[in-house]
């Protein structure tokens, strides 16, 4: 069924350019696909593995087809001119686009204009994170001109559906960790950090099984929605002293090791994107090198004479489970493949996101399929 949506969606994409694709993506089985669609129109040059999807299993098996760039964010600014010379390597003289999760190439972007000139035709983004590094690296680059578009994907209503089952396998995978710990989530306080459209569904995920949840966003117009629907909110530091279960959904650096002196001592945090995007640096390098494992998916930190749990080392916790959020996620990774086909033609120096009459095709050919083959009959 997969094979055939996709075919619709390539079909329709407008004089693309790209010859080659270098894709930032999280390894499981739902990505065969996508990554098949896409050699229907070029090559896929290298995918580098999102760290809260890695495992050994899965690196192997999509190393037998693809070339693997094994990179974090930080190595790319550290080691800038190596990993630019195997991009190099792998595309050649092919004209090439790059589909970013999380902002990886938003520190070099204008060393990819300089390098590539006309062979580089952009950039398209999954994620708000990422969406948000762009827009500062756009404000603050060097160059007034940018000679590529950028396309985001990350406010598109067509991530709705994602965005809801991942804050659902989220809640479901931080209360299997929690009930191994021999802990049940009933009668715990829960705070959630950061009421975006994931918070929000881990929120309301957890408000469904009857639990208490408070809310926390720096942004008063998602306060204000979160009232609306129930939910309490308070002074931050207040919030975390209170809170037995913290979950971390903001992709901006939520929280660090200074909150800990407010933080309920043996209190678990739950991330819901990787590390490097939710924890500051202080934290993460805890959770990472100075943590004792005390289950296989859950460390523990001390700190100023408290202690506290960590799910995952920090990482987005759904992985643990597969992170498989079903064949929705078909209709953003088929507005990436449109989004490619559109790069020729998107405006420079702003960033760019495809009108909705785009969006209204692909769910239509999204939802023509699924009613023929009877699965939401």
């Amino acid at each position: 069924m997969g094979k055939n949506f996709f075919d619709s969606i390539v079909w329709k994409k407008d004089n693309c350019e790209i010859e080659s694709v270098i894709a930032v993506v999280h390894l499981n089985e739902q990505l065969k696909s996508f990554l098949k669609a896409i050699t229907s129109f070029a090559e896929v040059a290298a995918i580098l593995p999102k760290s809260s999807s890695k495992n050994s299993g899965l690196i192997e098996k999509f190393k037998s087809t693809y070339h693997i760039l094994d990179y974090t964010r930080e190595e790319i600014i550290a080691n800038k001119e190596i990993f630019l010379a195997e991009i190099i390597n792998k595309v050649g003289s092919k004209k090439f686009a790059i589909i970013d999760m999380g902002g990886y190439f938003s520190h070099i972007y204008e060393d990819l204009q300089y390098h590539f000139k006309d062979n580089f035709k952009g950039i398209v983004e999954d994620t708000e994170n990422g969406h948000q590094k762009y827009e500062i690296a756009l404000k603050n680059r060097l160059s007034l001109e940018c000679n590529f578009p950028v396309i985001s994907v990350a406010r598109s209503s067509l991530k709705d559906p994602e965005d809801t089952l991942v804050g659902q396998a989220i809640v479901f995978s931080a209360e299997a960790i929690f009930r191994s710990s021999g802990f049940v989530f009933t009668g715990k306080q829960i705070l959630v950090v950061g009421f975006g459209k994931i918070g929000k569904s881990i929120a309301s995920s957890l408000k469904s099984r009857g639990l208490q949840v408070d809310i926390y966003d720096i942004d008063p117009i998602r306060l204000a929605a979160a009232f609306s629907l129930g939910f309490h909110s308070g002074q931050r530091n207040t919030l975390l002293s209170k809170a037995d279960v913290i979950f971390c959904a903001t992709g901006n650096k939520a929280i660090g090791l200074d909150d800990f002196r407010y933080v309920k001592n043996e209190a678990y945090l739950f991330c819901a994107t990787s590390s490097d995007d939710e924890l500051m640096d202080c934290l993460r390098y805890e959770c990472q090198k100075n943590s004792v494992q005390v289950t296989d998916y859950v460390s523990l930190i001390r700190h100023d004479e408290k202690q506290f749990f960590v799910g995952n080392q920090g990482n987005a916790i759904n992985f643990i489970h597969g992170g498989v959020v079903g064949d929705f996620i078909e209709l953003i990774q088929a507005e990436i493949i449109f989004a490619l086909g559109n790069l020729s033609t998107a405006p420079r120096n702003v960033i760019f996101q495809l009108p909705n009459d785009a969006k209204k095709f692909i769910a239509q050919e999204w939802v023509d399929r699924q009613v023929h083959f009877g699965i939401r009959n």
